[in-house]
């Protein structure tokens, strides 16, 4: 009779065991759960932001003054442009455009993100 009971408790003692242990694996696996899900809400946060700053850098009237500003371009006239007739395989001569000097620019630049 001592030895089944001996190995009841052991059996018992073993299930108990194996009931912590699952418990244990059971929260640290909640914890991981919650840090990866804590981690996607940051990084739909970041998306989102980045987002609306793209929409915001590549805004038309930006890209415009960066491209006047920065860039030195000029918008396109009718006196620019040289149109060339259907068929013709030779360019008229380009027009001598008088060439501004351009103005001052401010000695700190835009910082660029």
């Amino acid at each position: 009779m001592t030895r089944i009971n001996l190995l009841l408790l052991l059996a018992v003692v073993l299930c108990a065991m194996s009931v912590v242990r699952a418990q244990y694996q059971g929260r640290r696996t909640f914890a991981a759960l919650d840090v990866a899900q804590q981690r996607a809400e940051q990084l739909q946060m970041d998306k989102d932001r980045l987002q609306v700053e793209y929409r915001a850098m590549s805004a038309p009237g930006r890209i415009e003054q960066l491209a006047r500003d920065d860039l030195d371009m000029r918008p396109i006239t009718a006196a620019r442009t040289i149109f060339v007739p259907e068929g013709e395989s030779v360019l008229p001569p380009l027009p001598v455009v008088p060439q501004v000097a351009p103005a001052a620019k401010p000695a700190t630049k835009r910082a660029r993100r």
